[in-house]
C-alpha cells in the first residue's frame, strides 16, 4: 500500500482507522474495499483539502445500511479534527462500476464535504474519479482496483474533461455580477483556474495530476499571458483558509479576467479537438 500523507493532518490515520472499521462492522459480507482518491491520491493534500473516499461493496446499500452509515459518519463527524470533519465520499456497489452506460447517471449514496448525512448523486460517478482509482488510489482495505475495473478509455476521459470545462465556465460566469456565491469568492476563483488547468493538462497528457503539477504544467505550456493568473490562483489556494476564503469577495475585475481565461481554455479545446467553444 502507498504511504497516506501525514501532514498536515498528523490525526488522518487515526481517524481513517476508525472510519474503515465502522464501515466493515456496518457492511459485514457486503465490505469489498475502501480508498483514498482526491488529492491524497494525486498529490498536494494541504490544509484545505477534503479527504475523498470511496467504498466498494458486493451489493447495494439497503436502507439499514444507510442508516447505520450516517450514524457512522456522525460519530467520525464528532471526533471534532479537520479530518473527521471534511471526509468526502461515496459507496458504489462493484456490479455498477464497470456500467459505463451508467456513468454519470446513475446516483450514488454520496457524504459532501463537512456533512454527515448521506445523499443520492452521481458526483463521484464519473470517469475521472474512476481513473483515479484504478490508477492512483491508495487503499485503506480491501484488494487492488486494478483488479476491479477496467482501464478507463482514453476518448471517454477527454469527452468529461471537455464538457466539465463547458459547465466550469458556464457556472463561473453566471456568478461573477451575484451576491456572494461559490465562484465570485476568493477560494472559488482560485479553484476555477486551477481546474481549468488541471482539465487542460488531462486533455493534452491523458492523465490526472495534482494542482501543483498542474500550475507547473500551465506556465511551461499555457500563453504566458495567464501565467500571472494562474501563480496568484496558486497563491490563494496556499494562504488562507477554506472557512474565511469561501465568505471573502473576489474583485470584479479579476472576475473578469479569470472569465477571460476560461474563454481562451475554451478556444484552445476548440481547435485541438474541434469543438465549438460555445
Amino acid at each position: 500500500m502507498k504511504r497516506i500523507q501525514k501532514e498536515p493532518y498528523p490525526e488522518l490515520d487515526s481517524v481513517l482507522d476508525k472510519f474503515v472499521l465502522g464501515v466493515q462492522t456496518v457492511l459485514l459480507d457486503k465490505f469489498v474495499g475502501a480508498y483514498l482518491v482526491g488529492s491524497l491520491a494525486t498529490g498536494d493534500f494541504d490544509l484545505d483539502s477534503d479527504v475523498d473516499f470511496l467504498v466498494l461493496a458486493n451489493e447495494e446499500l439497503s436502507d439499514t445500511d444507510v442508516q447505520s452509515l450516517q450514524a457512522l459518519h456522525g460519530q467520525i463527524h464528532a471526533l471534532g479534527c479537520y479530518p473527521a470533519e471534511h471526509l468526502e465520499g461515496s459507496y458504489i456497489s462493484t456490479s455498477l462500476l464497470n456500467r459505463t452506460d451508467l456513468i454519470g447517471v446513475q446516483p450514488l449514496w454520496f457524504v459532501d464535504n463537512g456533512t454527515t448525512s448521506l445523499q443520492r448523486s452521481t458526483h463521484d460517478n464519473q470517469w475521472h474519479v474512476r481513473w483515479i482509482l484504478r490508477e492512483r488510489a491508495l487503499t485503506l482495505a480491501g484488494p487492488d482496483p486494478r483488479g476491479l475495473i477496467q482501464s478507463i478509455p482514453a476518448e471517454a476521459l477527454r469527452g468529461e474533461m471537455i464538457m466539465a470545462m463547458k459547465d466550469l465556465a458556464t457556472h463561473f460566469v453566471a456568478e461573477i455580477d451575484q451576491p456572494l456565491k461559490y465562484f465570485n469568492t476568493r477560494f472559488g476563483q482560485s479553484f476555477a483556474v486551477l481546474t481549468s488547468c488541471r482539465i487542460l493538462q488531462t486533455l493534452q497528457t491523458g492523465i490526472i495530476q495534482s494542482k501543483r503539477s498542474a500550475v507547473k504544467w500551465a506556465t511551461q505550456e499555457l500563453d504566458p499571458a495567464w501565467h500571472e493568473l494562474i501563480q496568484h490562483a496558486w497563491i490563494e489556494r496556499k494562504g488562507v483558509r477554506f472557512c474565511l476564503k469561501i465568505h471573502q469577495p473576489t474583485e470584479a475585475k479579476l472576475l473578469r479576467h479569470t472569465a477571460k481565461f476560461m474563454n481562451y481554455a475554451q478556444a484552445a479545446i476548440a481547435r485541438t479537438f474541434d469543438q465549438s467553444p460555445t
